[in-house]
């Protein structure tokens, strides 16, 4: 028991307090768990950098299997790929995906990502250096979102697969 209660809260399934007195499926921020959404549908990526390696962000955030619902933000596969998919267009944020992954995210903590003490995440979009809440950050269409922890490296290359 005590094992799946930490691979749980690794993969963030277990999710902040709030998170775990809602009903599964219930809306988080406003973005509702139901079947697919095409009408409005792209793509961004998040890398996230501890000390220089790479922290795979989980397949299945935001997919609820037994409630056959997903989230309009939600990953498929530990690829990085945020899937954005609505049913309609609107502006949705990086701390929106954090809140229905069940992680913190703050000047000072990225779900897994934390800096020494004192010290701040690096948050960088398309490679250049984001300064303002990591929160409000949209999310857009292939847009390439690095946080780091520790030295500012430069942010890793990524491509979105073809038909993306």
């Amino acid at each position: 028991m005590a094992i799946g209660l930490i691979v749980a809260v690794a993969l963030g399934i277990a999710g902040s307090p709030a998170a775990r007195t809602r009903p599964p499926g219930s809306p988080i921020d406003g973005i509702h768990c139901e079947l697919e959404m095409v009408q409005f549908h792209v793509r961004a990526h998040l890398a996230l950098i501890q000390n220089g390696t790479a922290i795979p962000l989980p397949g299945s955030v935001g997919i609820l299997q037994d409630r056959q619902c997903l989230y309009w933000l939600h990953t498929r596969a530990a690829d990085g790929i945020i899937h954005i998919e609505s049913p309609g267009r609107a502006t949705f944020t990086l701390g929106q995906f954090f809140d229905i992954w069940g992680q913190p995210l703050t000047s000072t903590q990225a779900g897994p990502l934390q800096p020494d003490p004192g010290a701040q995440l690096h948050v960088f979009v398309d490679g250049t250096p984001f300064r303002g809440d990591p929160r409000a950050l949209p999310l857009t269409a292939h847009e390439l979102i690095t946080i780091e922890s520790g030295g500012e490296v430069p942010s890793p290359t990524f491509t979105f697969p073809s038909g993306y």
